[in-house]
């Protein structure tokens, strides 16, 4: 019993669900039922399966890439609740998110509406199939912190590029992914489509342009990537899949009724866990917007995302807080004893104002020469001090 049932969910319950039994890297059967209630059917090749995996459309959820994640997987989900909420502009307590340690060592955080996930974790119970992983299509592509793989299709794309995931319609797609595809840390591009976009005459990212991905090559890759290392997996704390122990027990009811005490404990550390989870999680938000509130006075009782949106939207620029963020964290990758410290951005300048505290000056100078390989500007303001068995320093940080 080594094979795994993929169900590719449509944009609702009763849109049609692709699905595959797959084994040893292909479908030993496949089909297409015509809404979720219909899965009913297969209901012997879900008991048959090893493991039943529900793949969300990537609309859905939004997944980060975190190049140093916390050891603690309490910590861990803290951060990326912080890093996820604003995408998805609802409190925390409407957001789960799933973290995951990638096999290459970054942390990856996926996040989606808790109704969302409990909508079809209700709706697969009603067809009599309880998964035991339910994720996005983009984080079952196969991706790697130097890869991308974009899909696109007539209506729309969806695709991981590095360890972050994005799914939209066409043709804002083809507007968005040139800038996307543009990135220096991409050493391999590979584009499933029937048709190029209007930039691919005068492409320069050397990307693999191959044809449409079929249903077959689709299921194949998530499979080889469920098998290779995972995926960030929605059903963990309270959403984690729970075991019949009533068939199991019957045979050995003693050890039965053991191993269940020891679930019940494993079950009640899980959403203990979960609730010190979210009070750091309210906590770290709360502390944010005092900040917030210190740094910007006039912006009154306004939340932090809101009124980012509001400052972007007046600028009328392009909000390169983005990239410059996107090349900080990368460079706190490449050089090992660089902490951040503390994190200004000025909107008027599209500066950032960062302190570092370092084991040493030459960590200093590489992280600056790692900005700086990435075509951002890094000046040195205030000067070096040591501070106990520290360097602390200051830099300037913008990309004109």
């Amino acid at each position: 019993m080594n094979e795994t049932l993929i169900l590719w969910l449509g944009e609702t319950p009763d849109a049609p669900v692709k699905w595959a039994l797959m084994a040893d890297g292909a479908a030993r059967l496949s089909g297409e039922a015509d809404d979720v209630a219909a899965l009913a059917r297969i209901d012997a090749a879900a008991r048959a399966a090893r493991q039943v995996v529900a793949v969300l459309r990537g609309e859905e959820a939004a997944m980060r890439a975190m190049p140093a994640p916390p050891r603690s997987n309490a910590q861990f989900r803290a951060a990326a609740s912080l890093l996820l909420e604003d995408e998805l502009a609802e409190p925390a307590a409407n957001v789960h998110v799933a973290v995951h340690r990638h096999p290459q060592g970054a942390g990856q955080a996926l996040a989606a509406k808790r109704e969302s996930i409990e909508r079809w974790r209700d709706a697969l119970a009603g067809a009599g199939l309880a998964p035991g992983v339910m994720t996005a299509e983009f984080s079952l592509l196969g991706g790697g912190a130097a890869k991308a793989i974009i899909v696109l299709t007539h209506a729309r794309a969806f695709g991981a590029v590095g360890l972050q995931g994005f799914a939209m319609e066409r043709p804002l797609a083809d507007e968005f992914l040139p800038s996307l595809l543009a990135d220096e840390g991409l050493d391999e591009i590979v584009i499933h489509t029937s048709d190029k976009l209007r930039f691919a005459a005068d492409d320069e990212t050397g990307a693999d342009w191959r044809g449409p991905l079929s249903d077959e090559q689709a299921f194949c890759l998530f499979a080889e990537s469920l098998s290779a290392g995972g995926a960030p997996n929605f059903l963990q704390g309270e959403y984690r899949k729970k075991r019949d122990w009533k068939g199991a027990a019957a045979p050995w009811r003693r050890a039965a009724i053991l191993a269940a005490a020891c679930l019940g404990a494993l079950v009640f550390t899980s959403v203990a866990d979960s609730v010190r989870s979210l009070r750091i999680a309210e906590q770290l938000q709360a502390d944010a917007l005092a900040l917030h509130r210190a740094a910007y006075p006039d912006a009154g009782g306004v939340a932090p995302a809101a009124y980012a949106r509001t400052v972007l939207a007046s600028g009328g620029g392009a909000p390169v807080f983005l990239p410059i963020s996107t090349h900080i964290a990368e460079s706190l990758g490449d050089v090992e004893g660089v902490q951040l410290d503390r994190v200004r951005f000025n909107a008027e300048r599209g500066e950032y104002t960062i302190n570092l505290r370092v084991g040493d000056v030459e960590s200093l100078d590489a992280f600056k020469r790692s900005l700086e390989a990435r075509g951002v500007i890094a000046t040195e303001t205030g000067g070096v001090r040591r501070s106990g068995g520290f360097y602390i320093g200051e830099m300037k940080v913008s990309l004109s």
